[in-house]
């Protein structure tokens, strides 16, 4: 076995970092054999003397105070309402609600009502039977139109308004 496989055992052994077993048998090898002996001799000595000179520094009384009233200085960063942006979260909210609505509106416009079999349901069909023609006519085209032009100037205001605020 090396001088250097000794010291690391004699270490864990003055340290008392190994099992119950490698102590019983590294004071044995101490007890019978010379060069354990004069290793552990020496590495005893250079422990004892590092721990005579050296003292463990204890913080001041008032550490645990100054550090809490350094923490209490500091301001806390608040909640991540600034992080969110509202406006995306309206624009998703608006994007979905104008799906959904296209998509029944769809549905509506293009449902059968004449296959029903139910004498309430065909008294609603009767009054709903021209609900595709609706969609077809130059009147609808209008109002989609006019719909457009609103919605761009809604939008060129809130642009506007954002515009300013950022300035």
């Amino acid at each position: 076995m090396s001088s250097e496989e000794i010291e690391i055992q004699l270490w864990e052994y003055i340290d008392g970092t190994c099992s119950e077993a490698d102590k019983a048998r590294i004071s044995g090898l101490i007890a019978s054999n010379s060069t354990w002996s004069a290793h552990f001799k020496q590495l005893s000595a250079i422990h004892a003397s590092i721990a005579g000179n050296m003292e463990q520094e204890q913080p001041s009384m008032r550490f645990t105070k100054n550090v809490m009233d350094t923490i209490a200085a500091t301001h806390i960063a608040p909640a991540t309402s600034k992080y969110i942006n509202k406006g995306i979260i309206k624009g998703i909210a608006a994007f979905f609600i104008v799906t959904l609505t296209t998509i029944l509106g769809y549905a509506l416009a293009t449902a059968n009502y004449k296959t029903t079999s139910s004498p309430v349901l065909s008294a609603v069909t009767n009054t709903l039977s021209d609900a595709g023609s609706l969609f077809n006519g130059p009147v609808f085209n209008i109002i989609i139109g006019v719909n457009v032009v609103l919605l761009l100037l809604l939008l060129d205001t809130v642009l506007r308004k954002q515009k300013q605020a950022w300035k």
